[in-house]
Formats: C-alpha cells, sequence, structure tokens
C-alpha cells in the first residue's frame, strides 16, 4: 500500500478534478489524501480599487466583507468535496490546511509516494504562467514523485516511458513501477530519441531485462531529430496514456529532460505527466 496525497484549492475546484485523482488512487490501488489548501490572505490582496472616490466604501469594509464571502465559499466548496468522497468506492481522506500553498505541499510530499496536481492548479489573483507557477514550484521542489493530472481524465491504455540513458530517466521509469504494479498488463512505449547522432539506445540489453520482469507487453521506439520536438509531435493527439519525465528544473542532465520541455508538454497535451528526481 501506498501514500498518496492530492492537493486542492479550497475555493476553486471542479468535480471532475476530484475524479481524476480517484482514478489514479484506484489504479495504484491505494488510498488518497486530499489536501485542501486554504489561501484566503492571498485572494484578499489588494489589487487597486473598483470603487469611485465619492463611495462610502473603505478598504477595511471591502476586506471584511470579501473574506466573509470567500469563507462562505470555502465551507460550501468543502462540504462537497466530504460528499464527493464519502460517497467514492476508493479509501479518502480529507485534510484542511492554511499557508502559503506551495510551502505545505512540499511539507506534505516529504510523508508521501505519490503527489496529485491538476495542472490548472493555481492560487494567483491575477495572471499565471502556463503551467502554472504552483505547479511548477511543487515539480522542482517536491520531495517525492509528481504526477500532473488533466482537468478531465480519459482511461489509460498505454504508458509511455521517456529515456535516454541517464540516471535520471531510468529512475522515474523505476519509481513509476513500483507505483503501479497493477500496470503489468498494460502496453508500454519506451520512447528514445537519438541524441548527438547515436541511434542505438543506451543500456538496452539492461533495459528490457528490467522491464521484461515487470510487463507483458514492452515496445521500443527510437526517433531522430530534435528531442523535445519529437517528444511532444508524439503526444501532441494523445489523451489515453500516463508519460514519465525525469530531473525536473535539475542541472547537470539530458537537453531531453529540461525543464522547458516538460513545461511544453504540460501546455500542450491532455494526458498525465509522471516527473520525479532523485
Amino acid at each position: 500500500m501506498k501514500k498518496i496525497i492530492a492537493a486542492i484549492d479550497a475555493l476553486h475546484f471542479s468535480d471532475e478534478q476530484v475524479e481524476a485523482f480517484k482514478y489514479i488512487a484506484r489504479e495504484a490501488e491505494s488510498p488518497l489524501t486530499v489536501v485542501c489548501l486554504d489561501d484566503i490572505v492571498s485572494e484578499l490582496t489588494p489589487m487597486g480599487t473598483m470603487y469611485p472616490g465619492g463611495y462610502a466604501y473603505n478598504y477595511e469594509q471591502i476586506t471584511a466583507e470579501s473574506r466573509a464571502a470567500l469563507e462562505f465559499q470555502r465551507d460550501k466548496n468543502l462540504k462537497q468535496l466530504h460528499e464527493i468522497c464519502d460517497g467514492s468506492n476508493v479509501d479518502i481522506k480529507v485534510r484542511e490546511t492554511a499557508g502559503v500553498p506551495a510551502e505545505k505541499v512540499v511539507e506534505e510530499s516529504r510523508f508521501a509516494d505519490l503527489l496529485l496536481i491538476s495542472n490548472s492548479t493555481s492560487f494567483a489573483t491575477l495572471y499565471d504562467t502556463d503551467p502554472p507557477r504552483f505547479v511548477k514550484d511543487l515539480l522542482a521542489e517536491a520531495e517525492c514523485p509528481v504526477m500532473v493530472l488533466p482537468e478531465v481524465m480519459s482511461p489509460v491504455k498505454e504508458i509511455i516511458f521517456s529515456y535516454n540513458g541517464t540516471f535520471s530517466s531510468m529512475y522515474a521509469i523505476r519509481q513509476f513501477t513500483e507505483l503501479f504494479p497493477g500496470y503489468a498488463d498494460m502496453p508500454v512505449k519506451v520512447v528514445y530519441v537519438a541524441e548527438n547522432n547515436n541511434k542505438v539506445m543506451p543500456w538496452e540489453p539492461q533495459l528490457r531485462e528490467y522491464l521484461d520482469m515487470h510487463y507483458d507487453t514492452v515496445e521500443y521506439i527510437i526517433l531522430n531529430g530534435e528531442p523535445a520536438t519529437e517528444f511532444l509531435a508524439l503526444l501532441i493527439h494523445r489523451k489515453d496514456c500516463i508519460v514519465t519525465y525525469g530531473a525536473y528544473g535539475r542541472s547537470g542532465v539530458s537537453r531531453f529532460f529540461h525543464r522547458s520541455d516538460a513545461d511544453s508538454i504540460l501546455r500542450t497535451v491532455n494526458i498525465p505527466v509522471f516527473i520525479t528526481h532523485p
């Protein structure tokens, strides 16, 4: 049994997000802990007044009214979340927490086997990056593997392992395999993009030996060209697979696993992305 946690913005989440988390927990045959993040303070950060000077409102009054409205919405959402979870066929625990969202989730990840987040989760009050800053921070700082999920989850029909022979790419494959032993009969593709004209998959005999012990059907694919471009082209129209990446945001690894490449995948494709680093 594994400990899987999922991070949710208590003020902004959808039923579809919760269903996606439940789906992955079922696939891993593990219970799920949903960490509800309450960041009302950031929501109340002043961004310029919308009231003309002649109005009788003052900032303190506006803030008090806004806080009351946000607290009402949070309590309503939490009630809805408990109803969804209580009626689930997955063992789900809901934990409420307040504070800086990314810091709280990183703390929780230290004591977890897998962290689930939605690719749209953002605590920004105005503009944000794509993928959101919150998501990128967790991918770089989380202390356990992270799976970023699309807003709407499609049933998984294939696993795609990105591989370039580095320890980080193999570490991601191994971590995923340990977390999802139930995928042994799932078709697997190992994708290697030839770098520096090296068209031989690194350490292929050892890789085959390892994967043959864990999966029934494995296909090995070698692509040519710019790694990030080729890999994106392979995934662009897919909705029914999971892809693994290694070493997000870390230095000293192949350009295939650079942070910007993973960001491009998260921006463009609508599939779960499993990312980890040693």
